[in-house]
């Protein structure tokens, strides 16, 4: 089929992501239902996350980085359980302005997506849609009551997080490749399952996320400013805030025992990630997120307390 025809649901799903789903499970998406057998001993991790042209991507945003962020959106949630990949279903909302040629790109760099996460295709749904969107929901697998969670943080533990924070925010306007092809650490998540009491990915914002935890484990953090890992891009912008609050950095925050330092730089070192302690937890505390100087003074941010993050609507 050339890029100039336009092709309907059916051949969507039979001549392009039918190859990508030839597996057991899938059975090249003949059926509408998916058999599923999960590992003896394994757990099966579920997540799911839409994106909105628009919303979270821009609307003439092109295939591949639509594609590329609805995998790593997903992937991020995976990561931070602590969980393999293991399959997905795909919904996708089709709008006027995708053509032939862009489906023909979405599916291609979908494929490739699936490829490096080791992860099968096992079915969805494809609609007409006034605006378009994309999502998956993604299947995980790890060891039984081994899942990583927001409500395990004891008092006194270290706050971690993996790769910089506001590199999302900052390639935004320039779709640069912090946020065009974000690379969630995978492989790290997995390899801290046993050694975090809590973990979250980072995508709304770094205080909102942790806030997350917070209320989960009832408690409070207090996050030193000066510890907190930026890039060069990061340094160099003015304003601390806009950095922990923008969004879309698709890391991992957790906690972890103080005496777990050492293992933990061990792992990072392993896994090729960069791994910056940033603070402490306090068990009981109010649950809140407190940015604090070099000095020990409290820094105040010129937000509301629904402002520490993306909101989604």
């Amino acid at each position: 089929m050339s890029d100039d025809e336009k092709i309907d649901e059916f051949g969507l799903i039979a001549e392009w992501l039918a190859p990508l789903a030839d597996n057991p499970t899938a059975m090249r998406l003949s059926d509408d239902a998916a058999q599923l057998i999960v590992p003896d001993g394994q757990a099966l991790v579920i997540s799911t996350d839409m994106l909105v042209a628009g919303v979270h991507f821009p609307i003439d945003g092109d295939a591949a980085l639509v594609a590329r962020r609805m995998l790593a959106c997903n992937i991020s949630d995976l990561a931070a359980k602590g969980a393999k990949p293991y399959g997905c279903f795909l919904n996708l909302g089709v709008p006027e302005n995708w053509d032939t040629a862009f489906l023909k790109d979405f599916v291609a760099t979908l494929g490739a997506g699936l490829e490096k996460y080791d992860m099968q295709l096992w079915g969805g749904d494809t609609v007409r849609a006034a605006q378009g969107f994309a999502g998956l929901t993604v299947h995980g697998l790890l060891p039984e009551g081994e899942m990583l969670t927001r409500r395990g943080a004891h008092d006194g533990d270290d706050i971690y997080v993996t790769g910089t924070i506001g590199d999302g925010f900052l390639a935004l306007p320039s779709l640069g490749a912090a946020y065009a092809d974000p690379q969630p650490p995978i492989d790290f998540g997995q390899a801290v399952r046993c050694v975090a009491t809590s973990a979250i990915d980072i995508s709304d914002g770094l205080l909102a996320d942790l806030e997350h935890i917070c209320r989960a484990s009832q408690g409070g953090m207090t996050i030193e400013a000066d510890l907190i890992p930026l890039s060069a891009d990061g340094r160099a912008h003015d304003n601390l805030q806009d950095l922990v609050t923008g969004g879309d950095d698709l890391q991992i925050a957790f906690t972890a025992p103080s005496a777990e330092a050492d293992a933990l730089r061990a792992l990072a070192e392993r896994h090729a990630t960069k791994l910056s302690r940033i603070g402490s937890f306090k068990k009981g505390a109010t649950p809140r997120v407190i940015l604090q100087a070099a000095d020990g003074r409290d820094i105040a941010l010129d937000i509301g307390s629904d402002e520490r993050g993306f909101r989604h609507f």
